[in-house]
């Protein structure tokens, strides 16, 4: 197929990662960036041969272009998201979807009035560990899942990190911590393979470094079929790890690292509790390393799958739909962890826009 043309917004740190990686693929190109600094585009340009703009409107406006790849800051994803789709191009923005849910859903709306797509750069869905907890998850090996787990302490930064730059760490420039920079990959895996729950209680609190948001965040979690969960996540330990753990009534699983582990329970366990004749007696079962076959995977697998929806129709790896998901849980953990009050879901965009714009007015 004709490589997809891509114009991409931001060539920071992310966004000279996406030059790098997705180079020679076949089923797109980056042809075009867009940035505000003079010095980085003409960077961009010189190495890579591309077209560079001053601005996000002025390569939208080119007619160079038939998608967006938007690599900014997350306070600039849904502006620069909603002006694409109503140039009728499509969009793939990079992660958290945007700031706020209310964000998130014009994003959506804007894309779907438009006709265009709009994906996430959620690509651990790519990596093969996960891609083979899914297919378990929807096997039914575990049963109705009872128990879900969350560890996602391998974010360490020091403070070096957020003195780097004077966003960073700030409610006005990232509109959160830990839970919007680096915990949205983690959020997705969580609800992916586990589900959105319908409750958090929270506490966010910032317990290792000098900033202004949260650096750790601890919750308990609820799900519409009585589930129970618990998260945590943070930038101010080690070591660390990326553990997701689902219980249900036929097993359990577990994600660690690049690790998957199954067991699988001979008989459900509402069955064992009701017929086990021995006062002490444990379901029987067992544990299973689960092979995972390498497979493709990466920021360059997200763009291609992204241009195989665009040229002819098939799955993205995240839509935006499932950006959202992943951005409600996340601030519906802050909303909780600060107000100190749980927080149902869908979450009340109200509420939460009234709580942010309090933050960063420093209230």
């Amino acid at each position: 197929m004709e490589p997809l043309r891509l114009g991409l917004v931001g060539v920071g740190n992310m966004g000279r990662g996406h030059l790098e990686k997705e180079q020679g693929l076949d089923e797109a190109r980056i042809v075009a960036v867009a940035d505000l600094v003079d010095r980085a585009v003409a960077e961009a340009r010189d190495k890579y041969g591309v077209l560079g703009f001053g601005s996000a409107e002025e390569m939208i406006d080119s007619g160079q272009i038939e998608a967006v790849l938007i690599a900014t800051p997350h306070p600039f994803h849904a502006a620069i998201a909603v002006l694409a789709a109503e140039r009728g191009l499509h969009v793939l923005s990079e992660k958290p979807i945007a700031v706020t849910v209310s964000e998130a859903d014009r994003m959506i709306e804007a894309c779907r009035r438009a006709g265009v797509l709009l994906g996430v750069m959620f690509q651990q869905r790519t990596e093969a560990v996960y891609h083979r907890a899914k297919e378990i998850v929807l096997s039914g090996a575990l049963g109705e899942i009872y128990r879900t787990t969350m560890i996602a302490n391998a974010w360490y930064r020091p403070q070096a990190y957020y003195d780097s730059g004077v966003w960073r760490g700030t409610w006005s420039g990232e509109g959160g911590g830990v839970v919007m920079n680096q915990a949205p990959h983690s959020l997705d895996m969580f609800v992916w393979l586990g589900g959105q729950p319908s409750r958090v209680e929270a506490r966010a609190w910032t317990r290792g470094h000098r900033v202004e948001v949260e650096d750790t965040v601890a919750a308990t979690l609820e799900y519409p079929n009585g589930a129970t969960g618990y998260l945590y996540t943070t930038t101010a330990e080690w070591p660390g790890e990326n553990r997701v753990e689902l219980v249900g009534d036929r097993g359990k699983l577990v994600v660690l690292n690049d690790q998957l582990r199954l067991y699988r329970l001979d008989k459900p366990i509402r069955e064992d509790i009701d017929t086990n004749p021995a006062l002490f007696g444990r379901p029987s079962g067992g544990w299973e390393d689960v092979a995972v076959e390498p497979a493709p995977g990466g920021h360059a697998q997200v763009v291609r799958r992204f241009a195989g929806a665009v040229r002819r129709g098939e799955p993205q790896v995240a839509t935006g739909e499932d950006g959202l998901a992943a951005l409600e849980l996340g601030n519906a953990l802050l909303l909780a962890g600060y107000t100190g009050r749980p927080v149902d879901l869908p979450l009340d965009r109200g509420a939460y826009d009234a709580f942010l714009a309090e933050k960063r007015a420093g209230r």
